[in-house]
């Protein structure tokens, strides 16, 4: 099932095993089997709005995924630890926002880096072929307040994650695991989520519109961006990457905000944090080639910010060393008196 398998792309790949979860109604006289599914509706309505909400990130109570990604992967061969280590950190990144509505077994969810699905949490576990020809398993189910949704196939890895509502639904736990053939135990992020809005809110992400300029709209206070928007924007990638492969530093630094909300592991830091890294990239490199394709850009009119996604290829040289790959890159600006500029910058997905 499609919409199924893409909560595992909603949250950077994760699902959990099936539950069966079946509420056998039980014979009883008429009058006291109404009023038994008076009391399931309201049990199950208090259910739906202990997980239906917009939550937000507590960075502080919730794991540090370098560390726990850097512990997993100590112990595998020096060769293979770069890429898996990139490989997951890009998987197991965890939104900064996410909207969850719940009706009974129906379930729609959203984040901040990925937009709105539905699918029924009904214990059943669906196959398909993927893309590769790969037999992919997905099933979601409901135990109480606590929603599970688990992939395997496809890949050599299995996927896990689990949205557990805390106390009234004012927290949201979630909870993911990748069991990979590479490892002995499963690596295992723990996020803290508060809930920041009783109301699922799509806007968190948006719904595509694309257009001739490949831009992407938000629905409600948002309104369609202007040409000149989307042209604004397009130059400002095409500067930053120009900047990036003429190791430029000086003039790259000034596309950043004072302070960034992510920069690929890292959270809240300050543009120095993004200088130095940068600098010290440029130091251990004799070539950088950055290419960047033709971004898509979702526009949040109300907040001045702009979330923008295209695929990035790069080649870097170092003496007889030369490395090359390809990923989907997300940039997020923020508009300001001096023009649009970086607050979040990281992979979303690692291609090659």
């Amino acid at each position: 099932m499609p919409k199924l398998r893409n909560v595992v792309l909603l949250l950077l790949a994760c699902a959990l095993a099936s539950v069966d979860f079946m509420l056998q109604a039980q014979q009883q006289p008429q009058q006291q089997r109404a009023a038994s599914a008076e009391t399931r509706t309201r049990r199950a309505r208090s259910a739906d709005s202990h997980l239906t909400g917009v939550y937000r990130i507590d960075v502080a109570g919730s794991d540090k995924l370098y560390s726990v990604i850097a512990g997993a992967t100590s112990n595998l061969p020096f060769g293979e630890q770069q890429r898996f280590f990139i490989d997951l950190a890009t998987r197991l990144t965890p939104p900064d926002l996410l909207a969850i509505e719940r009706r009974g077994r129906s379930i729609t969810i959203a984040s901040s880096r990925a937009p709105r699905i539905n699918f029924e949490a009904d214990g059943i576990t669906h196959t398909e072929t993927d893309t590769t020809g790969r037999i992919v398993r997905t099933s979601a189910s409901i135990s109480g307040d606590q929603l599970m949704v688990n992939t395997s196939g496809g890949t050599r890895d299995r996927f896990v994650v689990t949205f557990d509502p805390v106390g009234e639904g004012d927290r949201l736990r979630v909870i993911r695991r990748i069991y990979a053939e590479e490892l002995s135990q499963p690596i295992i992020i723990h996020s803290i989520y508060n809930r920041i809005s009783e109301v699922a809110q799509w806007t968190i992400y948006g719904e595509p519109q694309t257009t001739a300029s490949r831009q992407t709209t938000t629905p409600g206070p948002s309104s369609p961006a202007t040409d000149d928007e989307v042209e604004s924007l397009r130059n400002a990638l095409n500067e930053w990457v120009a900047a990036t492969n003429s190791r430029d530093i000086n003039r790259l630094t000034t596309f950043y905000t004072t302070i960034l909300q992510a920069y690929y592991l890292t959270r809240n830091v300050p543009r120095s944090f993004v200088r130095n890294d940068k600098l010290n990239s440029f130091k251990r490199a004799d070539v950088i080639q950055v290419q960047a394709a033709e971004p898509e850009i979702l526009f949040n009119h109300r907040a001045g910010t702009a979330v923008m996604r295209f695929r990035k290829n790069y080649i870097t040289e170092s003496g007889r060393q030369r490395k090359s790959g390809e990923v989907v890159q997300e940039l997020r600006w923020q508009r300001t008196g001096t023009g649009w500029k970086i607050m979040s910058e990281r992979d979303v997905r690692v291609i090659r």
